[in-house]
């Protein structure tokens, strides 16, 4: 068990989302979105204090706080923790830059949590925390206490007038890992040399260097080896500049015109995200999770995406060239995959009674967990699209054809991690062409589009591709197919 301290700050700023579709536009081609939200994280864990910038008892980190004013974010800073922590969030309202007369309350309202209802974050029944104004004395604030029971995919938003403090962007990831003693209580446990076992069965397919943040829930079928927080939400830009001039906004005729996957639009979906570049790499705690939202695996990898609908409007998430399989929802496991570890069904019965599936329903305020396996499917695939087969020739020979009729046929794709000032990009066409060492180089990278499947949600002011749409990008694995796949 650790005491987990984070400390946020409540304020406004500005978002700049893109209005056309290259890769890394230009300023002149975003569209300028006042918001509102939290800025901060992690203060200490334990007695192990993380970010002492963070340490508003400390006068002499006053001025550094108040310069926080004015640089809010969407999402907010990522808050996560294991089965039995005692999580603290100290929250301190800051007050607005560009609005100086917006002296609004905020709270933190950590949505599908157990909590005493005094600090559930709802103001018509508790409190609202106020503006700083008094510079000669600490800033008023109120820390709000979670220890959960349970693993899963939560968020946190503030609840003060909620139909326009969401909207504006006061809202963030909340995540729970199993503990070490929640996975053993369960029958899961990890001996002396890193072997896993579930109810005295070894497992051989969860590698030595796993831990208990491997893992979703309680339970041994929802072992991953990379995850990302896909946090969803949708913006009428409409709305934000009313309120960046004070002007009434009816939301009953709300009317979105972006849509976006932790805070960003197509194709900066694809960029590296900025929060990310203030975690410190070296604290283990923030190597693990964070806001990317292009998603890069090898080949045969389990990956955990964590969906989480903070927007408006129902989102049917799409995922192309495989099924997932949904391990939780709402923060509780699966049923069917609780049934197949109860009763320690065999794999082949397991794999048949999956929840799966690839477009799932996201309702506002909900999450879901879902599992993917990046499969090998070089074997199944390969001899078309190299060899030809069935009388048909090969794919790499068609798009070469293609190409010549019209170059501007085949498309460029960035790689991950995209970097804007020089981007690398790969086409299918120069895959095919990759000198022969072994049959591998002619099929990596692949690249699987995921998105909102209401396809007008994949557009940024109706300018298309934008919106709710990123990338997974698989790699060569680590062995290789023979060349002779017949």
């Amino acid at each position: 068990m650790s005491i987990r301290h984070y400390v946020l700050f409540a304020t406004d700023g500005f978002v700049y989302l893109p209005i056309d579709k290259t890769l890394c536009p230009s300023p002149k081609s975003r569209k300028k979105v006042y918001i509102l939200g939290f800025i901060g994280g992690l203060f200490k864990v334990n007695d192990k204090i993380i970010n002492p910038k963070l340490d508003w008892s400390n006068r002499k980190n006053w001025k550094n706080i108040l310069d926080m004013k004015g640089n809010a974010t969407i999402p907010s800073p990522l808050i996560f923790g294991e089965v039995g922590d005692r999580i603290y969030i100290t929250l301190i309202n800051l007050g607005m830059k560009e609005r100086p007369n917006l002296m609004d309350y905020h709270t933190i309202h950590m949505h599908g949590a157990h909590v005493p209802t005094q600090l559930d974050g709802f103001p018509e029944t508790s409190f609202g925390v106020p503006v700083w104004t008094n510079y000669k004395n600490p800033p008023p604030n109120m820390t709000y206490f979670f220890q959960p029971e349970i693993p899963g995919t939560l968020m946190y938003h503030c609840h003060v007038e909620a139909s326009e403090h969401i909207q504006m962007g006061m809202y963030g990831g909340l995540i729970v890992y199993p503990s070490k003693e929640s996975l053993f209580k369960a029958g899961i446990k990890q001996n002396s040399n890193g072997v896993w076992f579930f109810k005295g069965i070894p497992q051989p397919q969860i590698p030595k260097s796993a831990s208990n943040r491997n893992f979703a829930y309680n339970n041994i079928h929802t072992y991953f080896d990379k995850e990302y927080v896909m946090l969803l939400s949708d913006v009428d830009s409409v709305w934000h500049d009313n309120v960046n001039k004070g002007i009434f906004f009816d939301a009953a005729n709300y009317k979105p015109d972006f849509w976006l996957i932790n805070g960003r639009s197509f194709p900066d979906t694809l960029l590296p995200h900025p929060l990310s570049l203030l975690y410190n790499e070296s604290e283990s705690d923030f190597v693990q999770i964070n806001y990317e939202s292009f998603v890069r695996v090898e080949t045969d990898q389990k990956f955990l995406l964590r969906m989480i609908n903070m927007g408006y409007q129902v989102v049917p998430w799409h995922i192309h060239g495989w099924h997932f399989t949904i391990i939780g929802k709402d923060s509780h496991l699966d049923p069917f995959i609780k049934l197949s570890s109860l009763f320690q069904l065999d794999e082949s019965f397991h794999n048949e009674i999956k929840n799966k599936g690839f477009t799932v329903s996201i309702g506002s305020g909900e999450t879901y967990d879902l599992l993917l396996n990046a499969d090998d499917k070089r074997f199944e695939y390969l001899n078309y699209i190299t060899r030809g087969q069935d009388g048909f020739p090969s794919f790499c020979s068609q798009l070469k054809k293609l190409y010549k009729a019209d170059s501007k046929s085949v498309f460029n794709i960035p790689t991950e991690p995209v970097k804007c000032k020089s981007p690398e990009l790969i086409n299918y066409l120069q895959i095919c062409q990759q000198p022969i060492i072994d049959l591998n180089d002619k099929f990596f990278p692949q690249f699987y589009p995921m998105h909102n499947h209401d396809d007008y949600k994949i557009t940024n002011k109706g300018i298309y591709p934008g919106g709710q749409l990123t990338y997974i990008q698989t790699d060569t694995p680590d062995y290789y197919v023979d060349d002779d796949i017949n």
